[in-house]
């Protein structure tokens, strides 16, 4: 068995992270990646309640603009 010492190692590793990474890249699909698990519960009700305060700071800021009672306006700026 052959033996290497830490600091070979490291020096190995150091001169091929940057190839490594350029391959691990370019390998990666390009489209975005589909969910297939579904949300638990807990994850679900964090995340509504998440956007509901989102959502409330906006129209504190202004930023939501109601132009009917089903329509809106989001000023993003």
């Amino acid at each position: 068995m052959k033996e290497f010492q830490l600091s070979d190692l490291t020096q190995k590793i150091n001169n091929n992270k940057s190839k490594a990474e350029k391959t691990i890249l370019e390998s990666k699909s390009k489209d975005r990646v589909i969910r297939t698990r579904s949300r638990d519960s807990d994850e679900v009700e964090i995340l509504d309640k998440l956007c509901m305060e989102k959502w409330k700071k906006s129209v504190k800021e202004g930023k939501i603009k109601y132009l009917s009672k089903r329509e809106w306006y989001y000023d993003p700026s």
